[in-house]
C-alpha cells in the first residue's frame, strides 16, 4: 500500500521496502536489512536516519515535474544524510570496541585485534599476552565505597596505557582484570619492567590523589604466528594464579611454571 514500510524477503535476502505513489509515478526504496543494522545491532540511531534518508529523499526528489534546481537540492540534502549516517555507523562502532568506564578497548575487541596480530605475524615474530588482576580491590569497594573503585580501576587503566607503546594493545577485561598484548617481543624481563613500572605509577599517583592504591598482579605467556587467542588466554590466566599467591604485585610467566 502506498505510504507504507514492511519488511520483505527477496531472493533469500531481506529488505525494508518503501512504497509511494504520486502524480501517476510509482516508487519503491528498498533497503537491504544487513546494511542497515549490522554494525549497529541494539542501536536505534542508525535506523532512526536510515527511515529519515529514505523520506527525505522521496518527499524531496520524486515525480516528474521537479525542476533540476530542486533536484540537485535534493541531492545534496542526500549527500548530508549519508554523511551523518557515516557518522553515525563510526560512533555506534567506535562504542562497541571501547569499554566505558576507562577507555580502553573491552574484551571482545581487544580478542579481535590480537586475532588478528597472531594471523599476520612473520614466522620469527613474537609477542606477550599479560593478564592483569587487581589485588585487594574488594577491599577498596567496601572501605570506600564502588564510586571510589571505579576511580581506582580508571587510575590502573590510565597508568597501564601510560606504560606501552603505541604498538602495544591495552584492555579491561572486567571488574579489576585487564589485559596487554606486547608487540614484537618474547622477553620475559620487558613484561616484568612494564608491570613494575605500572605499580609504581600507580602508588605515586595514587598518594597524589588522595586515594586508596591497589597492585596489579600479572601472569604472561608467549605468543607466535598461528596461536589461538582462547589458548594464549588460558596459559597466562595460569601464570597469573601463580602471581596473585603474593597478593601484591607478583609476576610470573607461563614457561617458568
Amino acid at each position: 500500500m502506498s505510504g507504507s514500510a514492511k519488511p520483505v524477503t527477496m531472493d533469500g535476502n531481506r529488505y525494508y521496502l518503501y512504497n509511494h505513489q504520486t502524480a501517476g509515478c510509482g516508487l519503491m526504496v528498498l533497503v537491504p536489512e544487513v546494511a542497515m543494522l549490522k554494525a549497529t545491532v541494539g542501536t536505534w540511531l542508525v535506523p532512526f536516519l536510515v527511515m529519515e534518508l529514505i523520506l527525505i529523499y522521496v518527499l524531496g526528489s520524486v515525480g516528474r515535474e521537479l525542476r533540476n534546481q530542486e533536484l540537485r537540492a535534493a541531492y545534496v540534502k542526500m549527500g548530508q544524510i549519508q554523511k551523518r549516517l557515516e557518522l553515525a555507523l563510526s560512533a555506534a562502532q567506535k562504542a562497541a570496541a571501547v569499554d566505558d568506564l576507562t577507555g580502553l578497548m573491552n574484551f571482545k575487541s581487544f580478542q579481535k585485534e590480537v586475532g588478528e596480530q597472531l594471523d599476520t605475524m612473520d614466522e620469527k615474530d613474537s609477542g606477550i599476552l599479560i593478564m592483569i588482576d587487581g589485588d585487594h580491590f574488594k577491599r577498596v569497594n567496601d572501605n570506600y565505597g564502588h564510586s571510589v573503585g571505579d576511580e581506582v580501576i580508571r587510575l590502573s587503566a590510565q597508568m597501564i596505557i601510560g606504560r606501552i607503546r603505541t604498538v602495544d594493545l591495552a584492555s579491561r577485561l572486567h571488574g579489576d582484570e585487564f589485559a596487554i598484548f606486547v608487540s614484537n617481543t618474547d622477553n620475559y624481563d620487558v613484561a616484568r619492567t612494564i608491570m613494575e613500572d605500572i605499580n609504581a605509577s600507580i602508588a605515586k599517583e595514587a598518594g597524589k590523589r588522595n586515594m586508596p592504591a591497589i597492585t596489579l598482579s600479572a601472569g604472561a605467556v608467549t605468543a607466535r604466528r598461528g596461536g589461538r587467542y582462547t589458548e594464549l588466554f588460558k596459559a597466562a590466566d595460569e601464570a597469573l594464579y601463580q602471581a596473585k599467591k603474593t597478593h601484591n604485585g607478583g609476576f610470573a610467566s607461563f614457561e617458568e611454571l
